[in-house]
């Protein structure tokens, strides 16, 4: 008979030999030296999926936070989808936004399923227009320093400055820069800011630099990417505790282990 000794030991198809080492150390939190490796989390995830173990999960959804910046947030997004866990679905999808489409690989794309690669489709030319508008159009001088002599030359002089420098930082067809990157390269121009008054260029690299306009580009992904985690990931229920198996007449995931 399977299971009533070392000789007859019982045959899980379904449970490879390293799955069930895994369990044992997720049960007695006994690791090998290195830990476990990517493919050891995937089998933790798969193992709780197959057999109900909400600590084998809980083990391998934290391992994965903790080096989430080693992986590609595109395969943090497949895993997600693949085993339901909206932990870090957000950032990751967060994170994606920030690729260049030819940079995903083809296979990843099919994955990630139509409903996210489409809205990150839609969102990276939502973002590029975005982009283009901020660029064109530099924010408005709406009151001259005390010290500003001449408000139409400051005024005429700033919006060429913004034009020639920080367009051409943010729509560089070779080199495009973020947000961010393209302030610092823009706030270096200090000594070459032809008649703009020195007040009222530092007056306006403060305004820049609160970066207004993109925050509502970011609170736009965040805001699609939590959308997307609410729609397509269903975290599965907790698993009945050891009193809730006593009143089925149930066995406990222990027992039948």
């Amino acid at each position: 008979m399977e299971g009533s000794s070392d000789d007859r030991p019982i045959i899980i198809p379904e449970l490879s030999m390293n799955m069930f080492e895994l369990f044992l150390s997720v049960a007695y939190s006994s690791w090998k030296p290195k830990g476990p490796s990517h493919d050891d989390v995937l089998d933790l995830l798969r193992f709780s999926n197959k057999f109900m173990s909400q600590k084998a999960r809980d083990v391998a959804i934290n391992h994965l936070h903790e080096r989430r910046f080693r992986h590609a947030p595109y395969e943090l997004l497949t895993i997600c989808l693949e085993f339901s866990i909206s932990k870090f679905f957000v950032p990751a999808f967060c994170r994606l936004v920030e690729f260049r489409i030819r940079d995903i690989p083809g296979p990843v794309r099919m994955r990630l399923g139509f409903e996210v690669w489409n809205a990150f489709v839609d969102l990276k030319e939502l973002l590029d227009e975005h982009n283009r508008i901020v660029a064109c159009e530099e924010p408005p001088i709406i009151e001259h320093s005390s010290c500003c002599t001449d408000n139409t030359a400051c005024f005429i002089d700033w919006r060429q400055l913004w034009w020639n420098s920080m367009a051409r930082f943010l729509l560089d067809g070779r080199n495009p820069q973020k947000f961010y990157d393209a302030i610092e390269h823009f706030q270096e121009l200090g000594p070459e800011i032809g008649r703009v008054n020195p007040e009222c260029w530092k007056m306006m690299l403060q305004t820049v630099k609160k970066g207004t306009a993109f925050h509502l580009a970011y609170d736009l992904v965040e805001e699609t990417a939590r959308q997307l985690s609410a729609a397509l990931i269903i975290e599965p229920g907790p698993m009945l505790t050891r009193a809730e198996l006593d009143t089925l007449g149930l066995p406990s995931h222990e027992e039948i282990l």
